[in-house]
């Protein structure tokens, strides 16, 4: 039997050295990514209309000491691709490789990282090993439209070598102007295991009842909490709660709201539940 799989990818560049090369260093300065997202997901829904560009910080960290100057920190965009599988009785026999066509777009969706505003911003400042680098994204009619990706890739230069692993180089930014998945929502134990199957219609009850963006700085919020457990129980009950009212409701009910489905106005859609 014949079987077609798609998935997104990133084409990597190759690197030359091994994984045990890279952690080798000396005194040689070197920069990886620090801390533990590689991932992170951003959208201007939220925004008021005057909004046009927000910014979004990768943190890095250095090894070899710092210096008395600032040193530059170098980015590449890595381009996303979508991989078609073959597969016959459970082997992989072929594939295709395509360039996905929402790839973000210097100076449309996002700043050039060679342009002199960014270089200017993508620095370890002077007697430091550590910097949130920022990434400055614009807000393109085309996000209303579609999710964008922008991939990044730390890339050697005059002041450093590159340092870490393979994923301690790459980081993945999906954006656009809509309301979409945050990040948090696919990692282990956590976005789904809490509050179930993703929906456009569940994310959009949640802020109403929120009263605020539910996104990743919300999800990292909670977790840096002493209270996490406590507040991951009372949003849970809240929605819950909430979601049961709104089923309940005798006007909901007549204009064929209730019960809530993840596609509003469809009956044959999936109920909303937590």
């Amino acid at each position: 039997m014949r079987s077609i799989y798609i998935l997104a990818m990133l084409l990597l560049s190759v690197i030359s050295c091994s994984e045990a090369d890279l952690m080798l260093y000396g005194d040689e300065p070197r920069v990886y990514l620090g801390g533990y997202t590689r991932a992170e997901s951003m959208t201007f829904y939220y925004d008021t209309d005057d909004v046009v560009r927000d910014t979004l910080y990768v943190y890095v960290e250095t090894m070899g000491g710092p210096r008395d100057y600032d040193r530059a920190v170098n980015f590449k965009q890595v381009t996303v691709c979508d991989v078609e599988y073959t597969v016959e009785n459970g082997v992989k026999v072929d594939s295709v490789v395509t360039e996905n066509p929402y790839n973000a777009v210097a100076g449309k969706h996002f700043v050039a990282f060679d342009s002199e505003e960014a270089r200017k911003l993508m620095v370890i400042p002077a007697g430091e090993v550590s910097a949130n680098i920022p990434i400055i994204l614009l807000r393109d009619v085309s996000l209303k439209e579609e999710i964008y990706y922008l991939t990044l890739q730390l890339i050697e230069n005059d002041e450093f070598k590159i340092g870490g692993v393979t994923k301690d180089v790459e980081y993945a930014i999906t954006f656009a102007d809509k309301l979409i998945k945050p990040n948090f929502w696919d990692l282990p134990y956590q976005g789904s295991y809490y509050f179930g199957k993703y929906s456009m219609r569940k994310h959009e009850f949640m802020i109403e009842v929120a009263g605020g963006k539910i996104d990743d700085e919300w999800w990292r919020s909670l977790y840096g909490a002493s209270s996490v457990t406590g507040l991951l129980a009372y949003y849970q009950s809240k929605f819950k709660t909430e979601l049961d009212k709104y089923n309940s409701d005798p006007e909901n009910i007549a204009n064929g709201l209730a019960p809530m489905r993840e596609i509003v106005g469809d009956p044959t859609s999936n109920l909303v539940t937590f």
